[in-house]
């Protein structure tokens, strides 16, 4: 008897260390995995509901973009806040958010208007000086990104912007305000 096929398409399918890594990538971004706390496979393993191996790839990745520091049989634990790593990072994403603006009209109809809709709410926040504002930028800007349906670009942009996002609250991070509101205007424009 042949296997029948479900009537609703679910999508592609992702590996596993992929949806780990977006999950773990998210509570470091968002303070629930916080600067300087240690990881423990067993607890992330419970917390995550998946085995050691697809927990340790995503630690592994998360080691590469600087956002978690391991010592071998010493510790594994969330970076502590860094100006200069934050400064390093954003001047890559100034660079992406420079060429994906200019480049807006490849994206897909969707993201810009998503992106569009998104910037326009962030301009008082970016004038204010808001650091969630800063964050949220980088999200936006994220979507024009995707919309190019480039993998390589996206993922080296996903990398960035985790970086920046999380070294922004360092206190000698150095936010380029008057850039992330032009960027935030040109977008809102699209």
């Amino acid at each position: 008897m042949p296997v029948p096929k479900s009537p609703t398409s679910q999508g592609p399918r992702r590996l596993l260390r992929d949806v780990v890594y977006e999950q773990m990538l998210t509570a470091i971004e968002n303070g629930t995995l916080e600067a300087g706390e240690r990881l423990n496979d067993e607890e992330l393993t419970s917390w995550l509901g998946v085995s050691r191996t697809p927990v340790r790839e995503a630690i592994a990745r998360l080691e590469s973009e600087g956002l978690v520091e391991m010592a071998a049989n010493r510790y594994t634990r969330i970076a502590a806040l860094s100006g200069p790593a934050h400064d390093e990072a954003a001047v890559l994403m100034a660079a992406l958010h420079t060429w994906v603006v200019g480049h807006a009209d490849q994206s897909t109809p969707e993201a810009r208007k998503s992106a569009a809709s998104a910037a326009g709410k962030l301009a008082a926040a970016l004038e204010a000086q808001e650091v969630d504002a800063y964050r949220s930028l980088q999200d936006v800007v994220a979507t024009l990104i995707a919309g190019l349906d480039n993998r390589l670009f996206t993922n080296t942009e996903t990398a960035v912007r985790g970086r920046v996002k999380f070294h922004a609250a360092a206190t000698d991070a150095n936010l380029d305000w008057a850039t992330a509101i032009d960027t935030a205007r040109a977008v809102a424009e699209l």
